[in-house]
């Protein structure tokens, strides 16, 4: 891991640059919002000439909350940027484990978590585009799914409150893909056992995530959000079956066409193995073989190929069908990122499901293979650590220009200057996620003197 984030060191006097400018600018803002006591954070106070700019208010706020913390420990914004991307290639790897390990052995579930984090989406997504939300999302995922599955299984409080955590911080991760994570998770729920349990955890993470979803889903008919994503025609941007399995390596950005300026592919080892993960599942499912979890097995393949079938030209007629609601979406290629934990998982249970001399030292020669062919993607176009600053970081760039970068949250009718404050509809979020803490606080409690008592009885 340490090889892979080389880039993100934060003793390192460098940056790297990327797509989207305004993250340092966004970070030093919400911290800004914290320190001055406005929890949640709603606007971004020096943005708009100081006049205020509701980009916390309609843009997920999981990303922000982690580096901004990490801010107010005490590192700088940009070392709190670059911590931050670090900590979710870290944690990306940590949680697709967790939740392989459910299913495989050791040494399948650690090479899956290696594919998860290694599936060359994630460092285009870090060095190129600088999609700090979205990279948070894909950390969290795994994470959301590993609380359902075991308070499926046997719902122990502590397990029963993580994971409400857990799916409240993917839910409010990544503004479009939380969105369509909604009902994948909800399905995942319905096909396993105790749906009960996960149904009131999956009720209770929306609650405690109403602070960002009730102004997001009620006010932003009054920004021009849905206006500025209509300018971008998604049918320029879909995908080319061959982009997915090799594309050329550059920093430019998506354009109409299979000559994209960015890359989009998967990494070919990746693409094998967890091809030959699916053919050795259709095999044994043809063989009438037992398959252990093969509802899952099945709800993962579906996310798999669905997910990445509508980032391709062959997938148009469902947006056309759909496209009031796909059609803010912008990019159909951003469904790759739902397609990592399957391409993951297949690869995981080629490697559980092969009986060869020697597994687990081949498998370890083909990690180390796969991690020293892909660190060569993780790193960015460099520049020096006060040039980023004073280029993202300055009072000028602050007051005068990252709010016209970012110009879908501005009020229609007012589209310059307009005073922020906060509105009944933002305080009606607040106080249902207040709601939400005070049923978790009561659930904690709770567990922490039925331990006390147990154990005086003892």
């Amino acid at each position: 891991m340490i090889f892979l984030g080389k880039n993100l060191n934060i003793f390192s006097n460098s940056m790297f640059e990327f797509h989207d400018i305004t993250q340092a600018a966004r970070v030093q803002q919400f911290t800004l919002d914290l320190r001055n006591g406005q929890i949640p954070p709603r606007v971004a106070p020096d943005f708009n000439d100081r006049q205020g700019y509701p980009v916390f208010n309609f843009y997920a706020p999981t990303a922000y909350w982690i580096s901004s913390l990490i801010n107010l420990v005490g590192f700088d914004v940009i070392n709190s940027l670059k911590l931050s991307f670090l900590l979710a290639i870290l944690f990306s790897f940590v949680f697709s484990y967790l939740f392989l390990r459910i299913f495989f052995d050791f040494y399948p579930s650690l090479f899956g978590a290696v594919i998860y984090l290694t599936v060359l989406y994630l460092p285009a997504d870090i060095f190129i585009r600088g999609n700090l939300a979205e990279v948070w999302f894909i950390a969290l995922l795994p994470l959301a799914l590993y609380f359902i599955y075991h308070n499926s299984q046997k719902s122990k409080p502590v397990n029963f409150i993580l994971g409400i955590i857990a799916l409240s911080l993917t839910f409010t991760g990544h503004n479009l893909l939380s969105m369509i994570f909604i009902p994948v998770s909800l399905l995942f729920i319905l096909i396993l056992k105790n749906k009960k349990v996960n149904l009131i955890s999956f009720i209770l993470a929306i609650l405690l995530s109403s602070y960002f979803l009730v102004p997001f889903l009620l006010e932003n008919h009054l920004t021009i959000a849905r206006e500025t994503a209509a300018k971008t025609n998604y049918q320029d941007h879909f995908l080319c079956l061959n982009q997915l399995w090799d594309s050329p390596w550059g920093y430019g950005g998506s354009i109409p066409g299979c000559n994209d300026g960015m890359p989009f592919k998967l990494g070919k080892l990746q693409i094998i193995f967890a091809v030959m993960g699916i053919v050795i599942l259709i095999i044994n499912v043809f063989k009438k073989r037992k398959i252990p979890n093969l509802l899952i097995t099945s709800y993962l393949l579906l996310l798999f190929v669905v997910s990445l079938f509508m980032t391709l030209n062959q997938s148009q007629f469902i947006w056309r069908l759909f496209s009031p609601v796909l059609g803010v979406f912008q990019f159909p290629w951003r469904f790759i990122s739902l397609s990592l934990i399957g391409i993951a998982f297949f690869s995981g249970l080629f490697w559980n499901s092969l009986k060869i001399p020697y597994k687990s030292s081949i498998m370890i020669i083909f990690t180390a293979m796969i991690l020293f062919i892909n660190m060569k993607y993780f790193q960015g176009k460099t520049i020096n650590k006060s040039t980023y600053e004073k280029k993202y970081l300055s009072k000028e760039f602050i007051e005068k220009k990252a709010a016209s970068l970012i110009p879908e949250y501005f009020n229609k009718d007012i589209q310059i200057k307009v005073k922020w404050g906060q509105t009944a509809i933002e305080q009606i979020g607040n106080l249902i996620t207040l709601f939400a803490f005070g049923l978790l606080g009561i659930m904690f409690f709770n567990e922490l003197l039925w331990k006390k008592n147990k154990t005086s009885t003892n």
